[in-house]
């Protein structure tokens, strides 16, 4: 079942080729020895920033890499992070860091960029950030109160209706597009809401030197719970894309192949 991981995984760069994108940052957890991870430990990267993932903060909580079932219940490698609160935020709150700054890998809020993690919440209190940074007005992807939400800090939207789920796998992927600055969030490979932009970039489009933290963010932006295939892009997928980040092998005695779980849905409703 591990293999299978490495084919959805290998998709994944094959997309991030074929869209001329840069696949900046690529933590699959797969090289990492299961167990808690001390603060400077370090987190395989297989994208091309050049930067391994730094863990940080594990005296606000854990970092620990899990051997277990992940995304469609593969066995697999993933990471789960759980702080001592709710209210921690920045490199207070065990997280990695990804080595680069906001301007570094050119993921301002007026560039194209593309976030994309399988997440699985363990809490819906305070904000639950899959990335962002330490202080100022920063960018925050992941969720607020039980929303999936898409920050750059004055200029934020979020998923209305559809909420979050504790103790769920679902693949998120959060995309800017430079010029107007549309952002969309996706999830499971549907998008589930867009807007903000309009030429307003919002407060975070000023913060460029700081530091791309996975796990945490400023304003009480600790995240709890679970994280696989963590991936920025410095482009904006497609949706089809995007989907395509969402498929796993999906472990039903009639499978046997690779699909995303939004296809997965739509069979089995009309089974």
């Amino acid at each position: 079942m591990r293999n299978t991981k490495t084919l959805s995984i290998a998709l994944g760069l094959a997309i991030g080729a074929s869209a001329q994108a840069a696949n900046l940052i690529v933590y699959d957890f797969e090289s990492e020895t299961a167990g808690a991870l001390a603060d400077a430990a370090s987190i395989a990267n297989a994208g091309t920033s050049g930067a391994n993932g730094t863990v940080g903060g594990t005296a606000g909580g854990t970092a620990t890499i899990v051997t277990g079932a992940g995304p469609g219940g593969l066995t697999t490698n993933y990471l789960s992070l759980t702080p001592s609160g709710d209210n921690l935020e920045g490199v207070g709150a065990p997280h990695i860091g990804t080595g680069g700054t906001i301007d570094s890998l050119q993921l301002g809020g007026d560039k194209s960029y593309t976030f994309a993690a399988w997440v699985r919440y363990g809490s819906q209190a305070n904000d639950n950030m899959v990335f962002g940074s330490n202080a100022g007005n920063v960018l925050h992807l992941g969720s607020r109160g039980n929303q999936h939400w898409s920050g750059h800090w004055g200029d934020d939207i979020n998923s209305g209706t559809t909420l979050t789920e504790v103790g769920v796998w679902h693949h998120v992927a959060w995309t800017n597009t430079a010029g107007d600055g549309l952002q969309t969030i996706y999830v499971d490979g549907v998008s589930v809401a867009t807007g903000g932009g309009g030429g307003a970039f919002g407060a975070y489009g000023g913060n460029g030197v700081e530091a791309l933290l996975v796990g945490t963010s400023r304003n009480k932006g600790s995240f709890k719970g679970d994280l696989d295939d963590v991936r920025v892009y410095d482009e904006t997928l497609s949706a089809a894309q995007i989907e395509a980040l969402a498929t796993v092998a999906i472990p039903e005695p009639t499978s046997g192949i690779l699909l995303s779980l939004a296809s997965l849905a739509l069979l089995r409703r009309r089974r």
